[in-house]
């Protein structure tokens, strides 16, 4: 059976039980009014507001229920609206920000439509059946986007333009309880700091690693345990970088140790990706690897530090036949002003030795590259909450190049300075 044919077997098994598996008791204690009411106004839960966000539930309301979370757990619908700006000091013709994929033009623009229909695990050691499908209209969407689903199977456009599209990120079923978990089908990748999701990231703009270094989504399954309160494994197979179906369909193994989590004083985690992928000639697939090394300190209870060190390479991937490397370091930190400001930085440097990733970009981008050497970055933003459901995120960056090519200014700069803001508002 064709592994994409086994993903979607498996993942609608699991997405349909969880979705609609459940007795009369739950029932009852979804659509009770008085927890209704408790969770219309609870505000507390990731995602929830006061006033929106999850329909038929929330924590607080749930812990109303006679105390049992394995028979109470909401089925949540979310999302968030994510619109602003970014402009760029050398105005290029074409309206691009260099060799970028992600908050690419001089212009204002939609990011994010972005709606989660999920049915969560159950809290506690009780085995529960749930899933979860997210939906992505907006620039953005193509970072989601997955070879043999949005695109087609050799990589190229499908249903999508070149700026907005409709992507599907996220599909899986799951299964397990708060110790131990197994999902299948559609899932982000673990691999790397920011994401695609306006809400998990600090800054307007993505990193340089997370644009053109690592993978975005991952089709197959991925195992989660556990193992005491502060450490945890993850480990799986996925049908490569960012695809369901493409040319040549290989299994990768995704893996992940954590030790602790951006709450406590100090914390860590490791994840890899490695498995065969298509070589720039697109004429055989060879070995890649990337890896994603982050550690966090919370220095004082306002002050928190990021490190992320993170490396890939491709065995085979020139045209000549050897090997292409690619790795950076990014640095963040972040300085709580008040309860609803924060204040943070972020400097990056990402190193091409053979002009493999940067200038990976939108089609209708001309910045294509190959530039080869070092690539560096400086951002500094503000995260200001007015309402709790809004969130406003003005950014300044400086982006600058060293090696061989100009891949500013449409060719002509070796460096460009942005400015920008974002509205995120969450429902």
């Amino acid at each position: 059976m064709p592994i994409r044919s086994l993903i979607w077997l498996l993942a609608t098994f699991c997405l349909v039980g969880g979705l609609y598996a459940d007795d009369v008791t739950n029932h009852a204690a979804i659509y009770d009014p008085d927890v209704e009411a408790a969770c219309l106004t609870c505000g507390g839960g990731s995602g929830s507001f006061a006033g929106l966000g999850r329909l038929f539930g929330c924590a607080d309301g749930c812990a109303r229920c006679g105390g049992d979370a394995c028979n109470c757990r909401p089925f949540n619908v979310e999302g968030w609206v994510d619109a602003g700006f970014l402009l760029n000091g050398n105005e290029p013709a074409s309206g691009f920000h260099g060799p970028y994929n992600q908050t690419d033009r001089h212009e204002g623009s939609l990011n994010q439509a972005y709606l989660i229909f999920e049915r969560p695990l159950a809290d506690g050691p009780c085995m529960s059946l749930g899933g979860r499908i997210d939906l992505l209209y907006g620039t953005d969407a193509f970072l989601a986007e997955s070879k043999g689903f949005e695109r087609a199977p050799d990589g190229s456009t499908k249903w999508n333009g070149d700026h907005y599209g409709l992507a599907i990120p996220q599909a899986y079923g799951e299964i397990g309880n708060d110790r131990l978990s197994f999902k299948v089908g559609h899932f982000y990748t673990i691999v790397g700091y920011e994401g695609v999701p306006a809400v998990g990231n600090f800054f307007y703009t993505r990193s340089l690693s997370y644009m053109l270094a690592g993978p975005f989504v991952q089709w197959g399954g991925l195992a989660t345990w556990k193992a005491n309160d502060v450490l945890s494994f993850d480990a799986g197979l996925v049908n490569g970088w960012d695809a369901l179906d493409r040319v040549t369909d290989r299994a990768a193994f995704l893996g992940r140790v954590s030790l602790g989590n951006d709450q406590d004083p100090l914390w860590t985690s490791f994840a890899v990706i490695t498995g065969d992928e298509l070589n720039d000639a697109a004429d055989a697939s060879t070995s890649r690897t990337r890896y994603s090394l982050i550690v966090g300190a919370n220095l004082t209870r306002k002050l928190q530090y990021v490190f992320h060190q993170w490396y890939g390479v491709q065995q085979d991937f020139l045209a000549v036949g050897t090997s292409a490397e690619w790795y950076g370091i990014d640095q963040y930190l972040y300085y709580e002003l008040t309860k609803t400001v924060k204040l943070g930085g972020r400097f990056e440097w990402f190193r091409d030795d053979d002009g493999a990733r940067l200038g990976l970009s939108r089609p209708s981008n001309p910045n294509k590259g190959p530039y080869i050497g070092d690539m560096y970055s400086l951002s500094l933003g503000v995260n200001w909450k007015p309402y709790c459901n809004v969130i406003l995120r003005p950014e300044v960056r400086w982006d600058w190049f060293e090696g061989t090519g100009l891949p500013f200014d449409d060719g002509a700069d070796d460096q460009q300075f942005l400015v920008g803001m974002d509205a995120i508002v969450r429902f």
